[in-house]
C-alpha cells in the first residue's frame, strides 16, 4: 500500500488569491503615525468590528475596500454586517470615507476614498489631516504641468480652486 504524504509535517495550505486592488487613487490609504502593529490593537472593540478591523488593518495599501468586496472575502459576514461594522469603525475613530466627486465634462461619479489608522483619531485630527490630504492632491498636479515654451504665446492659467473636504457625521 503506498502513502501519499511521507513527511509528517502539516501539508501546505492551498495559496489564496490575492486581494483586489483598487484603481490607483481609490484604495485603501494608511494614515501617518500610527503605533506598531500588536495583538490588542483593537481590543476594546465588539467581536464583529474586531474581525473586520484585523482584516481591513492586514490589507495592502491601494486594497479595494467597497462593501461587496469587503463581504466576499469575510466569511462569517454579509454585506449589511460589513457595512454597519465600518460605519462603527469610523465612529470608533479608526476609519474615515470621504464622498468625492470625480469626472470632467458632463461626467461625474461620486466614490468613497478610504483612509485607515491603526490608532484611533479623534474628528479633529481626521479634519486636519485630511484637509491637508485635499491640499497635497491638488497642488500635486499643478507642479506636475509643463511649463509652457514660450511665455508670450500661451495665456497665463490658473489651477483649480480645491474643492474642500465635507465635514463627516459621525
Amino acid at each position: 500500500m503506498a502513502t501519499q504524504h511521507l513527511s509528517s509535517a502539516l501539508p501546505v495550505p492551498a495559496v489564496s488569491p490575492a486581494y483586489p486592488m483598487a484603481k490607483p487613487g481609490y484604495g485603501k490609504r494608511s494614515a501617518p503615525g500610527q503605533q506598531p502593529r500588536t495583538r490588542d490593537d483593537f481590543a476594546l472593540l465588539p467581536t464583529r468590528e474586531r474581525y473586520v478591523a484585523g482584516f481591513v488593518d492586514h490589507l495592502p495599501e491601494g486594497a479595494e475596500m467597497s462593501v461587496k468586496q469587503l463581504a466576499k472575502q469575510l466569511p462569517l459576514y454579509g454585506q449589511q454586517a460589513v457595512s454597519t461594522s465600518l460605519k462603527a469603525l469610523s465612529v470608533a475613530g479608526h476609519l474615515r470615507r470621504i464622498r468625492c466627486s470625480v469626472g470632467t465634462g458632463d461626467e461625474t461619479r461620486w466614490v468613497f476614498r478610504t483612509f485607515w489608522s491603526r490608532t484611533a483619531r479623534d474628528n479633529e485630527w481626521w479634519n486636519t489631516y485630511l484637509a491637508t490630504e485635499t491640499a497635497a492632491r491638488t497642488a500635486a498636479p499643478a507642479a506636475t504641468a509643463e511649463a509652457p515654451a514660450s511665455p508670450d504665446l500661451a495665456a497665463p492659467a490658473e489651477p483649480p480652486a480645491p474643492t474642500p473636504v465635507p465635514h463627516q457625521r459621525t
